[in-house]
């Protein structure tokens, strides 16, 4: 916490509003709120809001946000783009900053903007005039800046076009970047148009543009070995070559064989709709790389990373569950990258009714899922941990130490339901003067109901807790819904609320316990 939010920092108050359900809950600053908004809000409906409901008020916190304070909300957009891993949030920010302060726009627009397809969104955003008049001169400067470091890669990947929606094409005319070289010429003549690209560059491709030239090439020949040829020079990814045509089993398994283990995770769902894995070899070569320790090490995969891509895939044959499996077998192995939490740790995740909610239309994850994927992470990767899911009460459930983690977290979701008093951990353990240093719930934070111990809110019990069992014990609400409602005040002692479920919340926590700032200060600190 920064000297100036710790010297003035209010006395903890009474509840000053009300949640959707009309408990008393409490108003984060506007600070929080912004970060709540940009790490957990996709636009999408959940448990309490509608989908304009959501946009709306994101649409609010962004220009309050930024009217007030541009440094610290900029720095929060590149937080949420970097750590956070979230992306429309801060490309809406983007659009608004370009309105307040052109010059921390230019800053952090690269932090922002990483693929063409992120450019196209934000091009869509400033062309609807909903958040600024239209295009200006420095927005298109500084959108032809970036085109300048356009990858072959992204233009072969974003350069086709897409009825209805704003096309890499349409952006180079819109913007109109001018050329530094030979190299650019080529690429942006070959986006904008193909047959006078061939007829003015065909010569220089091979030397200019040579994986531009493999995907041509490869577009001409039907010849499997030469195929395979052009991709392995050229090192084109599954997508570009799948575009081009059907590619046989050898093909899919010189394309498998480019991909990084966290690539492969990612297309489970989509080799097996190409039809790869009716191959039982290639299943065979898919599983020995999933099971392949070393790489999943170096790739700093963590439990959560596994649990998404084993929920995106469904087996529809015996030989398909063998990835299943192998998936479920690598979430144990993970644990080599989650970070230790110190001292006695409790794990809380929230199993109410409203964490039935799904995080975006997309997506059939829900928050449940979210939260049993992390309490069942922490807790295996803490030897000291206990785990209390709740409701209104704890949830009993039968676990010891070597419970697998996909039997752990299969547990908590399915004990979904019932009211929500996120006091109820802390009351389980005050009733047992139980010494814990460290309590991580993970929840919506709609808090609306007595717990069946008799407290009446996370806040007060939380304060008896600290006064009575021990005053050094340190709280971290893990919230991962866009609701603005808060359980206790912004500056209540002993308490973090950390905004979002990214992969980087284990360490966050581990590094605060050793006395790192807080998620708000560790955004302060961000250099621009």
């Amino acid at each position: 916490m920064n000297t100036v939010r710790r010297l003035f920092a209010r006395t903890p108050d009474a509840a000053n509003g009300l949640n959707h359900e009309g408990f008393p809950t409490y108003q984060r600053s506007l600070a929080e709120r912004y970060v709540q908004n940009l790490l957990t809000n996709t636009i999408g409906s959940t448990f309490y809001a509608s989908q304009g409901t959501n946009y709306g008020l994101a649409l609010e916190l962004h220009q309050t946000m930024l009217a007030h304070d541009p440094l610290f909300a900029a720095k929060a957009l590149v937080y949420a783009r970097e750590q956070g891993t979230m992306r429309l949030q801060p490309i809406i920010g983007l659009v608004v900053l370009s309105t307040v302060d052109l010059g921390l726009f230019r800053q952090i627009f690269n932090r922002i903007i990483l693929t063409p397809g992120d450019l196209q969104d934000f091009v869509q955003i400033v062309r609807s005039r909903q958040l600024r008049p239209g295009m200006g001169r420095a927005i298109k400067q500084t959108i032809n800046a970036w085109l300048l470091n356009l990858s072959e890669y992204h233009a072969i990947k974003y350069g086709g076009t897409n009825a209805g929606s704003m096309t890499l094409r349409d952006v180079l005319r819109l913007t109109r970047p001018q050329p530094v070289d030979d190299r650019t010429h080529a690429l942006f003549s070959y986006l904008i148009d193909r047959e006078r690209w061939r007829k003015t560059w065909a010569e220089q491709v091979p030397t200019l543009l040579p994986q531009i030239a493999a995907v041509e090439q490869l577009k001409r020949t039907s010849d499997p070995t030469e195929q395979r040829a052009l991709v392995e020079a050229g090192r084109l990814p599954y997508e570009i070559v799948t575009g081009t045509g059907k590619p046989d089993l050898a093909m899919w398994r010189t394309l498998i064989e480019q991909m990084p283990y966290f690539a492969l995770l990612r297309n489970l769902a989509s080799l097996q709709r190409a039809g790869v894995f009716h191959d039982a070899a290639m299943v065979e070569y898919v599983v020995g790389r999933l099971s392949d320790l070393e790489a999943l090490r170096r790739a700093k995969i963590l439990p959560f990373r596994l649990h998404a891509a084993w929920l995106a895939f469904t087996p529809l044959s015996e030989q398909e569950k063998l990835i299943q499996q192998t998936l479920e077998q690598m979430l144990e192995m993970a644990f080599i990258n989650m970070p230790e939490i110190p001292g006695r740790v409790v794990v809380a995740p929230d199993v109410s009714g409203s964490m039935g909610g799904q995080i975006n239309p997309k997506s059939r994850v829900r928050y449940v899922d979210i939260a049993g994927i992390f309490a069942g992470s922490l807790y295996r990767s803490n030897p000291t941990a206990q785990l209390l899911p709740f409701n209104t009460s704890i949830v009993q459930m039968e676990t010891w130490r070597e419970t697998k983690l996909m039997w752990v977290t299969k547990q908590i979701t399915a004990k979904l339901g019932g009211g929500t008093a996120v006091s109820a951990p802390i009351s389980y353990l005050y009733d047992r003067r139980e010494v814990v240093d460290v309590v991580i719930a993970i929840t919506d934070n709609e808090e609306w109901a007595r717990d069946s111990y008799g407290g009446t809110s996370f806040v007060s019990v939380w304060r008896k807790y600290l006064a009575e069992v021990n005053p050094k014990a340190q709280a971290f609400l893990i919230t991962i819904a866009p609701y603005p409602h808060a359980v206790a005040p912004p500056e209540e002692p002993n308490v973090s609320f950390i905004f979002g479920w990214a992969e980087h919340v284990p360490a966050y926590i581990a590094q605060s316990l050793l006395g790192y700032a807080d998620q708000l200060s560790a955004i302060e600190q961000i250099a621009l």
